[in-house]
């Protein structure tokens, strides 16, 4: 039994004729506007004949003060940014801007406004120009919004590796050509192994650096010294490999870590016209992994596809002598049964809403020929957005696009997966798999 109530204050809501025994009482506060689970609370009660029983429920909506993405940032191979709305998942514009062909990633504030690089060499927010940077040696991701400081950081490499953040402060009231405020961060350790910066991360005096030897650490904003906390992914239980994609501190001080396994006989390539040859070892897996502000616990590690499966060919003996022979594949990737549970390759937070984060996931599963019934072999490609609960920590799939509607990469194998020769390339977007 379910009863609403539109006011935001306290009151009585009464269920009637209830027969004697025990209930939990549970009340939620939505924010429909939003479609945002404000807070939650719940208590047993005891319900006895005769008797009318009362029960107290004490909410802290979450909700009221904390950050969340008022919409999805998703591209769509090779490099077109679209916004979606969260709640009806439509593609929307916003007047006077489009955000196209935008390089890097865009960020959105708190209000709402979005920040992206443009191939010029400028910094816009909503259409307008906010600075003249240089693009020549950005990270990978090099765009982040501090919703703590209300500042917008934007990461580049010097000649040397050492990474520069420049700063903007209060960046939606800023006038164009601001000047930010530079951080510097000179690692010798990482630097002298030519390490560069993945990924980052920012949450008041904390920056959290991802490098592409996988070790994620912790340094402040005033620190240049060589004694700062780090993890590395392959000591998480259980061991991690491949690449961090992205990286969030949430309103609680977790920092909410991305991890890509992807490629062939690798782990940090992506099926790019990579060749497939029968025998070989193929990576579609990732997780969230979900660390302390310190980085000296792993609370979660959620969606990870630890373990190998085989994928066999069927019915071999009957292949004919012109056509293709394989036999089977090792494949790290989740079974069709878990890809409600698990990635295949995640890419991007999109969206960071109260206790729930959205995650852009792209990889792919595989079947092999069955030659007595002449079924050719062929990679599924996915693309997918991922909700992650951070209250249960469930993962659930929000939308799977077809490739003609959006692809965040555009996934292809080569080498004959095929049985026959008619074609090289077996990736065709399939529901099944």
């Amino acid at each position: 039994m379910t009863k609403p109530r539109k006011e935001l204050w306290g009151g009585v809501i009464e269920f009637g004729d209830l027969e004697p025994g025990k209930y939990t009482a549970t009340a939620e506060a939505w924010n429909l506007g939003e479609n945002i689970l404000e807070g939650s609370g719940s208590t047993e009660i005891t319900v006895r004949a005769g008797e009318t029983t009362d029960c107290n429920i004490t909410m802290i909506l979450e909700g009221q003060t904390a950050y969340y993405s008022k919409y999805m940032i998703l591209t769509n191979d090779p490099n077109v940014k679209k916004l979606y709305n969260y709640t009806t998942m439509q593609e929307i514009s916003i007047e006077d801007f489009t955000l196209g062909g935008a390089s890097y990633n865009p960020v959105e504030d708190r209000e709402g406004k979005i920040y992206y690089i443009i191939s010029n060499g400028t910094l816009h927010r909503n259409g307008e120009q906010l600075s003249q940077i240089d693009t020549s040696n950005l990270i990978k991701n090099p765009l982040y919004y501090d919703s703590k400081t209300d500042s917008l950081w934007l990461a580049s490499f010097e000649s040397n590796f050492a990474v520069k953040f420049l700063v903007f402060k209060n960046p939606s009231a800023a006038t164009s050509n601001t000047n930010p405020s530079t951080i510097l961060y000179d690692d010798s350790y990482y630097l002298n192994n030519s390490f560069s910066c993945q990924a980052f991360a920012v949450k008041e005096d904390n920056i959290y650096i991802a490098y592409n030897n996988s070790n994620i650490l912790l340094t402040k904003k005033n620190n240049s010294s060589n004694t700062e906390a780090t993890i590395t992914l392959s000591d998480i239980t259980p061991a991690l490999s491949g690449e961090v994609t992205d990286m969030a501190v949430l309103e609680d001080g977790t920092v909410a870590v991305l991890v890509r396994s992807i490629g062939v006989t690798s782990e940090t390539k992506v099926f790019d016209y990579t060749v497939l040859n029968d025998k070989d070892t193929v990576y579609s897996r990732g997780a969230l992994v979900l660390l302390s502000s310190d980085l000296s616990k792993v609370e979660k590690v959620l969606g990870w596809t630890d373990s190998p499966r085989t994928i066999s060919a069927t019915n071999v003996e009957n292949a004919e002598n012109d056509v293709t022979k394989w036999t089977s594949i090792e494949a790290y990737i989740p079974e069709y049964e878990e890809r409600g549970t698990h990635f295949y390759g995640p890419m991007r937070i999109v969206a960071i809403r109260p206790k729930e984060l959205v995650i852009a996931d792209c990889g792919a599963n595989f079947v092999l020929p069955d030659y007595s019934e002449k079924k050719n072999g062929s990679m599924f490609a996915h693309n997918r957005l991922m909700t992650v609960d951070l209250r249960n920590f469930a993962i659930g799939c929000k939308k799977e696009f077809s490739e003609s509607e959006l692809k965040f990469r555009n996934l292809t194998i080569s080498g004959g997966i095929l049985a026959t020769s008619a074609s090289p390339y077996g990736g065709n977007y399939v529901d099944e798999k």
